[in-house]
């Protein structure tokens, strides 16, 4: 009977102390752990204008981080890989229509006045480029065309796009053109050949460039080629400013007679067949 109490009285004891420490810890805290809770709020006081600040930081930082990814979506998007343009600093764009009527001089037919205006259009296709430029746009620069000065000759793509556009107006309107260029050496380029390559040049520069802009048809009473509709292109569209761009190339332009080319390596060779003949 003494050893059954004495068997007994240990897991009540042990009970006993178990729950006086789980009463302990949850009702009645020590003193430490007030003096401790004490010691955080003295601590968030004392620091109060550090956390602050450091709060305000990283408030600003994010905003920041918001707004340039809101700016960067904005801006047209840049084509896989790595773009560095040497225009890039005096591009600029602008919101406007995707169409919108031409006015003068570009609504007349083949004429003087309109050859004008697309001879000042071209301005600026041939233009200097330094070799530090070309090296930053990680140009190869062996046997490249260099013109006095020690400068390149290059060209911007939208030149040689409207170049070809102007070719290709002319050949529709030969009929006014041919004799014109009866005794030119830049007949050859209204041949099939050269028009072949500016139609799939101008295929690819607007593919390339595709235009999103979203057009609507309209029906109409009166019969036309769409069948009694009329396609209304009034959707806007980002747009490059022209005279953003064509003002920078037109710094640099190459006027005829104003330049002279320095000797390209093969020209000692054509000297050769010259005096063999």
């Amino acid at each position: 009977m003494e050893k059954h109490s004495e068997e007994s009285s240990d897991p009540l004891l042990r009970q006993s102390a178990e729950e006086e420490s789980s009463i302990y810890s949850t009702s009645n805290p020590p003193s430490d752990f007030g003096d401790g809770r004490r010691r955080i709020y003295a601590w968030l006081r004392e620091h109060a204008v550090s956390i602050a600040t450091i709060s305000l930081l990283f408030y600003i930082a994010v905003a920041l981080t918001v707004d340039i990814a809101i700016r960067a979506a904005q801006q047209p998007p840049e084509p896989l890989g790595k773009i560095i343009s040497l225009v890039s600093d005096s591009l600029q764009f602008e919101e406007r229509k995707e169409w919108y009527p031409p006015d003068a001089p570009w609504t007349l037919g083949p004429s003087d006045e309109l050859d004008a205006a697309w001879e000042d259009l071209l301005y600026a296709i041939d233009i200097r480029v330094t070799g530090d430029e070309l090296d930053t746009l990680g140009v190869n620069m062996t046997n490249r065309v260099q013109v006095n000065g020690g400068d390149y000759l290059g060209s911007i793509g939208v030149y040689h796009h409207l170049h070809c556009l102007n070719n290709l107006r002319m050949i529709v309107h030969w009929d006014y053109y041919e004799p014109k260029f009866a005794d030119s050496e830049y007949l050859e380029h209204m041949g099939t050949e050269h028009s072949d390559h500016c139609i799939n040049s101008l295929r690819q520069a607007v593919m390339c460039h595709a235009n999103t802009a979203i057009s609507t048809f309209e029906w109409v009473d009166e019969e036309n080629l769409l069948q009694g509709k009329e396609q209304r292109l009034e959707g806007s569209t980002t747009c490059a400013n022209w005279e953003s761009l064509d003002g920078w190339a037109r710094q640099r332009t190459l006027v005829s007679g104003n330049y002279t080319y320095r000797p390209g390596p093969f020209a000692a060779n054509k000297a050769k067949d010259m005096d063999v003949e």
